[in-house]
């Protein structure tokens, strides 16, 4: 879909392997890259741009900044086969990354232009963006914790990492607590359960457990172990070698990956969209609720998505991040959590201080409040957000999602505008939507780990599918925004954020152009000593309970834009929002 009108023409400055992923990119999403009519984008080197330009974006990822944030990233990815060293990932997954945080600068410099203001030029750095990837480890450096190396872990470990099975071998994750009796259920060794109580234990006595657990998988073949976890409950995935991107079923699927006229591998688009015309009448309380809840919510920073109001319902770390970073830029958002609160508001916390260095800096600048959606009130409240909301994220299992009422028929029936963001591990509908996934898996089943050990599978030392699939979903948003704010109309808009598939497309201008590993590095001092760079942009922030922290700056740096606010404590919203959207409720007549 091509965007027609409103002519506007952005100038990407770009001396870098960036230009073609982006150029193909750009394509991929319907945005001119030669002057026409509607929203055109021109990619050039620096020097005398070859047309007058409304907006400017500048690409600071020059081959010697790729290879710094390689290392920076591979400073998390240590391996037993190369003690003291660690994995970097290919060069065109770096780029391909930063050519989607161009992207997204392009949006938002688009969405200023139609907003009638003429933006400052946006940057984006590469090294800047190395830390988004690895954002919770930065902050925990921030605060004094993780102060030694990454301990360099086998190929089998807790929570066992990449298994052989009879015919191959498969991503076998167990890291959450509740999946730890179901694997030794799953392995038939019920007696080890009580044995190992805590993850600690558990990590401590890695080899043990794979001595329990290695008759169970040897016996049986990558397609029995997957299919035995996943009914199981467990995250589990075969091994995708990256060479095999091209032949990949659900990636042809989704569009992930295309074909040139030469029979060449081509990137296609890293999400999908799913339009519907606006069905039915916008909800009579619309308008009402959100005022009220505009009024109630901690005051966003002013930026290109000021008036944006998202309702998200996720917990850990895709979706949380994704909310953030439109936050960043302006938008209201409501994090709606369970009773309990996102369970990673307990992991990664500093003793005795009631935060958590993996938390905070993915939920910035948000309000918090706390849902039972077993309960009809708390249901009927979050129907009310849904129908005033601009954007709703989640993560959630299909079960889970259709449980909370949160399908994309159901959002949309209760607001025929809505932008319904989906983080699913591989889509929303279609024959993988029902799999369990997480980061490790994620990388497993996209080729990443394929691709980290230069065709033998590695792990990587922390799950970067969770952060790809943000920056992805965040792109999605601004494009979708961009679209109707520059006049291509409304309707209710499903983005499909498949996980797997957004790793993957990452991956693909390393395959096309005959990247091969391992790539190692040293651990990078910076990391491994806790000593940021004084080179990277951190922003300091506060959190709920008054520690000071450190996190990354913003994915897209634009001139003048406001400092990030601080994440939220447990329902430090909750009771405003409720009375307000009660009272709006109330006034309205429902």
């Amino acid at each position: 879909m091509s965007f027609e009108p409103l002519p506007l023409t952005v100038l990407v400055r770009t001396r870098s392997r960036v230009a073609t992923p982006l150029t193909a990119l750009l394509d991929a999403l319907g945005v001119a890259t030669e002057p026409g009519a509607g929203l055109t984008v021109c990619v050039c080197d620096d020097g005398e741009p070859p047309v007058e330009a409304d907006a400017c974006v500048q690409v600071a990822a020059t081959d010697e900044g790729v290879a710094r944030a390689r290392r920076t990233v591979g400073a998390r990815n240590p391996t037993l086969d190369h003690p003291d060293h660690g994995l970097m990932p290919p060069a065109g997954h770096i780029a391909t990354v930063v050519a989607e945080a161009a992207a997204s600068a392009i949006f938002l410099q688009a969405l200023a232009l139609a907003a009638g203001r003429r933006p400052a030029p946006a940057r984006v750095d590469v090294e800047e963006l190395a830390l988004h990837i690895i954002m919770p480890v930065v902050s925990a450096l921030s605060v004094g914790v993780k102060r030694s190396p990454v301990p360099s872990p086998s190929r089998i470990t807790y929570p066992l990492g990449i298994v052989p099975c009879a015919d191959g071998e498969a991503g076998a994750y167990q890291a959450v607590p509740t999946e730890w009796p179901k694997f030794c259920a799953m392995i038939g060794r019920e007696d080890i359960v009580d044995r190992l109580p805590t993850v600690k234990a558990r990590r401590e006595n890695g080899a043990a457990i794979w001595e329990a657990a290695e008759p169970w998988f040897r016996a049986r073949t990558v397609e029995e172990v997957v299919r035995i976890a996943q009914e199981a409950g467990l995250p589990y995935a075969p091994v995708l070698p990256i060479d095999a991107l091209p032949d990949s079923p659900y990636l042809r699927r989704r569009g992930t990956v295309a074909t040139g006229p030469a029979g060449d591998l081509l990137p296609g688009a890293p999400f999908r969209v799913e339009h519907a015309s606006a069905a039915g009448a916008p909800h009579p309380s619309r308008e009402a609720v959100r005022e009220a809840l505009f009024a109630a919510l901690p005051p966003p920073v002013e930026g290109p998505l000021s008036g944006l109001l998202v309702v998200e319902v996720t917990q850990h770390w895709a979706g949380p991040l994704a909310a953030r970073l439109l936050a960043d830029y302006g938008a209201s958002v409501i994090k709606c959590e369970p009773q309990g609160g996102d369970f990673w508001r307990v992991t990664g916390n500093l003793p005795d201080e009631g935060i958590s260095w993996t938390f905070e800096p993915i939920n910035l600048g948000k309000g918090s409040m706390t849902m039972d959606l077993r309960n009809p009130t708390d249901r009927s409240l979050l129907e009310a957000l849904l129908a005033a909301c601009d954007t709703r994220i989640e993560n959630l299992s299909r079960g889970a999602r259709d449980r909370a009422g949160l399908a994309f028929s159901d959002v949309a029936a209760l607001n025929p505008n809505v932008i319904a963001v989906s983080l699913p591990g591989y889509e929303t509908e279609g024959p993988l939507a029902a799999l369990r996934g997480m980061g490790w898996s994620f990388e497993v089943a996209s080729g990443y780990a394929s691709a980290l050990g230069g065709g033998k599978a590695a792990n990587s030392g922390y799950p970067y599918g969770d952060p790809i699939g943000a920056i992805t979903a965040f792109l999605a948003v601004l494009r979708e925004v961009a679209r109707r704010r520059l006049g291509e109309g409304d309707g209710a808009a499903l983005l499909d954020i498949g996980q797997v598939a957004a790793l993957s497309y990452t991956l693909i201008e390393a395959r096309r152009t005959g990247e091969r590993g391992p790539a190692l590095t040293t651990l990078d001092d910076a990391l491994a000593e806790g000593h940021p760079d004084p080179s990277w942009l951190l922003e300091p922030i506060v959190t709920a309970s008054g520690r000071p922290m450190d996190h990354p700056g913003p994915l897209v740096t634009l001139a003048a834009q406001p400092p990030r606010n601080r994440a939220p404590a447990l329902d430090e919203h909750g009771q405003a929002v409720r009375r307000a959207v009660a009272n709006a409720l109330e006034g309205a007549g429902n």
